[in-house]
């Protein structure tokens, strides 16, 4: 597989990579955590929004311009069951937005794309910022089908295996699991496809998701093709009901461990 794309990477010109946003303190084997997201795709150049009825629901569908020069539309006839398994009290704070590659995502209501990006291997990333900035709030997806590299870095630190063969692979240190800045105050493995995990940054409590189609231990075995996806919500403070269902969805839309063939896209 080549190392194309990935969420991390930022982008110049028409999609172009440039340099890697850091994840490992190299010297201390320590993964950094995400933050305020600083990375922005421009409305018309870099994606585009189109409303779609779906039901009773008015959705938001998310086209994206990958870079290569073509765009990337979701077919409004083709949509999958929009989830509405949201609790009545959540019905009137979620939107939902529908982007290739991730499929259907709740956002808090008022919320605003700050950035779309799909990479020439399928990779994408959407960041969500609240109506007043992302320093007050905000929400990433992320799915990563093809690009090894890129599904490491996602992974380095956070699931079994992922920092050796990321070393392995780019002759880097390996991030220790659990050694991450900013600490985390919550963390849980219920298998070797997962990692949930809380912990604070820039004054938000951000709430995160990272799973794979299968361990990362098994990429030299015939189990499958090895996705990984990634969620991480930093929503202002009483809001956890809502955190836990941006969450849960994910990982329903992303089962670990159970995916074989990988997820599709």
């Amino acid at each position: 597989m080549r190392v194309l794309d990935c969420p991390w990477l930022r982008w110049l010109g028409a999609g172009l990579l440039a340099v890697c946003v850091p994840l490992l303190h190299a010297e201390t084997g320590v993964r950094e955590l995400p933050s305020t997201p600083e990375l922005t795709s421009a409305l018309g150049k870099d994606y585009a929004l189109r409303t779609a009825q779906v039901g009773a629901h008015t959705v938001t569908l998310i086209d994206v311009n990958s870079g290569l020069g073509d765009w990337l539309r979701p077919d409004s006839a083709k949509l999958p069951t929009l989830p509405l398994d949201a609790p009545a009290a959540l019905h009137d704070r979620v939107q939902w937005f529908y982007g290739n590659t991730v499929g259907w995502m709740p956002v808090p209501a008022g919320w605003h794309v700050q950035r779309a990006a799909i990479g020439v291997d399928g990779g994408a990333v959407y960041t969500f910022a609240a109506a007043a900035g992302a320093s007050s709030g905000w929400l990433s997806y992320t799915v990563v089908p093809a690009c090894l590299g890129c599904m490491l870095e996602v992974a380095n630190g956070l699931l079994p295996g992922a920092g050796e063969h990321l070393a392995d692979v780019s002759g880097g240190a390996a991030a220790n699991l659990g050694q991450t800045n900013p600490v985390m105050s919550w963390q849980s493995r219920p298998d070797d496809c997962t990692a949930l995990f809380r912990y604070r940054a820039a004054g938000l409590t951000v709430q995160a998701a990272v799973l794979s189609s299968i361990p990362v231990n098994a990429l030299d075995s015939p189990k499958g093709d090895l996705a990984v996806a990634a969620v991480y919500a930093a929503l202002p403070g009483g809001k956890p009901d809502l955190s836990a269902f941006v969450i849960d969805s994910f990982r329903q839309a992303f089962p670990a461990c159970h995916s074989p063939q990988g997820w599709p896209g």
